[in-house]
């Protein structure tokens, strides 16, 4: 942004923007959409390469402070606070401790900042951090930074972020209390477990290729509509099974290159030198390489990890330069596909090994999406089932409630791609109403299920019920009704629940 104090004209122009974006804030009352909203304001508003909301949930029993990162852009959240995310709690436990006072690092007293290794590690070479802020209590940190441009933040930027801060912990606070107050739905009399699910809805929710109306899986197409805007390599990494490469085809489907190609490239299929032969052609036919053949569209790497120092070098110069180089004939050809780099593995970690190029991994990650595993989105289990069924063909299946509780309970740790081969294997068996004991031994006994798992010996029944809310909270990423519906209880009782075992909001 680095708005100068001399141009008042220029700073009045981003007050007005500030004005707009908190009003356009002020609108929203879903807290889920919210926080991601309130970052790419924020961003758009400094001119910032990449950022991160960290709410703050009250303190733990040594009385730190406990964090949550609940939006991010351009980083991988779940190591934002853990171990490697040294550079993001350096300068968020400093916005902390100023009681949510902002630093830029283009300020003397926190040009410090920059000098900690942590954040040299992390090439960061300017930082703008303020806190949300309201009658005194910090809602959370709002922190952005660039790792390309050092004058990125002026000191005159930071009351201008304060400003948009206090709008945003605004927006957040009311629209908190608009969802305490909604009516909840009555509990069945009694108090018995709400009726389960008894069949599949008649109308598959979907977003292109990926199926699903969950949070995470909103959050991850509002993720794909924002990236197809912009040019520039995207990473989109996740589990085993997950939709990793549909997310890249819907991606391209959205953007200027969709009548381009659409080339895919399996680091895994191949020898590692016949994968650099085919991602950059054969000496003397350049030309027929996947990088060349891609065009002006899109070149998909499956399983990016893979790649040999061959490979990653061939692609880096494509990456810096544009060009492939044919040494057999000393000429360059040349490259502009947008490349999507696809990965189960942590590249970063990777690349602090030496395993991966540090360069090719700060290359491709110009963009990151995290597609979310199917634990961590129980609700589109219904959706998907009925896709499926519609997608596999005959014979049509029907599952008893007994069998959609178990198969909605199971952990799926190949995700969509085991749930793929539970369908056909019950399409094969040639059952048309599937019950429990139809589905397999793994889904039935729950084998792999990351959940309440564990050594109760020793444990009181509060402990144990303590460690099962904890897990179902957990697998569904905070959403109260789906947490309920796992664990066969009125969404009242869970709200009782999260009271005793002290799970709730600060």
């Amino acid at each position: 942004m680095g708005v100068n104090e001399g141009s008042r004209d220029r700073e009045l122009a981003w007050l007005r923007k500030v004005r707009d974006l908190s009003q356009a804030l002020a609108l929203e009352h879903d807290t889920a959409r919210l926080l991601p909203r309130i970052l790419d304001a924020a961003i758009e508003i400094t001119g910032a390469e990449r950022g991160f909301l960290v709410r703050v949930l009250g303190k733990d029993a040594a009385g730190r402070p406990r964090l949550e990162v609940v939006a991010a852009r351009g980083f991988d959240r779940s190591s934002l606070l853990g171990k490697g995310g040294r550079v993001s709690q350096t300068v968020v436990e400093r916005v902390l401790k100023r009681n949510g006072q902002g630093l830029v690092t283009s300020r003397e007293e926190d040009a410090d900042v920059i000098e900690a290794s942590s954040v040299r590690s992390q090439m960061v070479v300017s930082i703008l951090c303020t806190g949300l802020r309201l009658r005194g209590r910090v809602f959370g940190v709002l922190y952005l930074d660039h790792r390309f441009d050092e004058e990125a933040f002026a000191e005159s930027d930071l009351p201008i972020l304060d400003v948009f801060a206090s709008q945003a912990a605004l927006a957040l606070e009311t629209a908190e209390l608009l969802a305490d107050r909604a009516p909840q739905p009555n509990p069945p009399a009694g108090d018995r477990a709400p009726r389960p699910l008894d069949r599949l809805p008649e109308r598959v929710a979907r977003y292109g290729r990926l199926v699903g109306d969950s949070d995470p899986l909103r959050a991850l197409c509002e993720e794909i509509e924002r990236t197809s805007r912009y040019e520039g390599s995207v990473l989109v990494l996740g589990e085993v099974g997950t939709e990793r490469l549909d997310v890249a085809r819907e991606i391209h489907a959205r953007s200027s290159r969709r009548d381009e190609p659409f080339v895919l490239l399996d680091a895994r299929a191949d020898p590692p030198d016949v994968v650099a032969e085919r991602l950059a052609g054969p000496r003397g036919r350049v030309g027929d390489g996947a990088l060349a053949r891609a065009g002006r569209g899109s070149l998909v790497i499956l399983d990016a990890e893979a790649l040999s120092p061959l490979a990653q070098a061939r692609l880096v110069e494509r990456l810096e330069h544009g060009v492939v180089a044919d040494c057999a004939r000393a000429s360059l050809v040349r490259a502009e596909c947008r490349v999507f780099a696809i990965s189960s593995a942590n590249l970063r970690e990777r690349a602090a090994q030496g395993s991966f190029r540090e360069d090719l991994y700060y290359h491709l990650d110009v963009m990151r999406l995290v597609v979310p595993p199917l634990r961590q989105r129980p609700e589109d289990l219904p959706h998907l089932l009925a896709h499926l069924d519609l997608e596999l063909g005959e014979p049509r299946l029907r599952y008893s409630p007994k069998a959609l509780a178990v198969l909605c309970a199971y952990a799926w740790p190949g995700n969509l791609q085991e749930l793929r081969n539970e369908v056909r294997r019950l399409k094969a068996a040639g059952v048309p109403r599937v019950g429990a004991n139809a589905l397999s031994e793994e889904i039935r006994t729950g084998r792999g299920v990351a959940g309440v798992a564990g050594d109760f010996a020793g444990k009181t029944l509060g402990e144990v019920e303590g460690e099962m809310l904890r897990a179902a909270l957990e697998r569904c990423r905070g959403n109260k009704a789906a947490a309920a519906r796992q664990l066969g209880v009125p969404r009242s009782t869970l709200y009782h629940l999260i009271e005793r075992h002290g799970l709730g909001r600060g």
